[in-house]
Parts: structure tokens; sequence; C-alpha cells
């Protein structure tokens, strides 16, 4: 499945035309037109890639339950902000997660490892396979970097920086 992400404060006449010809051709072609800037809802705090990354999470098990989801969200946002964050996991994103949420970077990285625990049973194994290449079923579970890197570059290539 293919998607593109298209402003119609940009978008003229012959946009839309050659747009509807794409369609035609690629029928897994999905296009969202949006008049601000991808994946930023009316009040422009990044409502629609949230929403994104809950449903993602929720097919992978991940249990909203657990202080480990809250985290994973923050630390997708962060890494889809700036890559860079992954540069140094333990020494850089999770104190920037513990700032957030006013707890050490020890919990953090404890809960998130529980949550990617918890999901990796109850999750969608197609999902998973399609992620990260292979499933629970091959008893192996991605760690904490792995998980937070595949779904960081998901979403960004989702976001509109880069077209899929």
């Amino acid at each position: 499945m293919s998607l593109m992400w298209v402003s119609v404060t940009e978008c003229s006449q012959s946009h839309i035309y050659h747009l509807t010809q794409m369609i035609k051709e690629d029928e897994d072609l999905q296009i969202i037109l949006s008049s601000g800037t991808p994946y930023m809802d009316e009040r422009g705090d990044g409502g629609l890639l949230k929403k994104d990354m809950e449903r993602m999470l929720s097919l992978l098990g991940v249990p909203a339950h657990l202080k480990g989801y809250q985290y994973l969200k923050t630390a997708i946002d962060l890494c889809v902000q700036s890559m860079e964050e992954l540069d140094g996991v333990t020494k850089r994103l999770y104190p920037d997660i513990a700032r957030t949420h006013q707890t050490s970077a020890e919990t953090v990285e404890h809960a998130i490892r529980h949550a990617i625990e918890a999901a990796w049973q109850r999750g969608d194994e197609r999902t998973q396979k399609k992620l990260f290449g292979y499933s629970h079923t091959e008893g192996r579970r991605p760690t904490n970097s792995e998980f937070i890197t595949r779904l960081a570059d998901y979403f960004t290539d989702m976001s509109g920086k880069y077209l899929s």
C-alpha cells in the first residue's frame, strides 16, 4: 500500500487531475488531503500522528493501561521529531522521556521493556512480521531500541518527510 499526503492549499486543478490518474493506476494508493502540514490536526499538535501511533501500538498488542505504553508514545514522538534521539537511547532518549513524565530513566527503561514483553505475546502476528521481520511465534522479541527505532522509522516515512 502506498500513502501520499497532499496539501489542498498547494493543489491546483492539474494536480487534482494527476492525483486521480495515479489512483486509477494504483489500486492500493491512498491519498490524504489536508489543509495543513502532514499529521497535524487543526490544533497543530500532531493529533493524527498520535492516533496512528495508538492504533499501531494496539495492533502490536501493547496494553494501554501500562506506563510503558505512554513512554513508548513519547519515545516514538521524540524520535519522529529528531532521529538523533536514537543515537543514545540510555543516555539521551530515556532521560528525555523521564523528564517529560517526571520519573527516572531506569523506570522508563523497565516500563518500556515490560510493555514490549506483554505486547509480544498478544500482538497481531502479521503486523509484527511486517514491522520487525519476525513474530512471537519464532521465540524472540525486539529490544527496546529496536522496537522504538522500527516504529519511529515507520512513522517518519508516513509523516510526509518522505513519501512511501
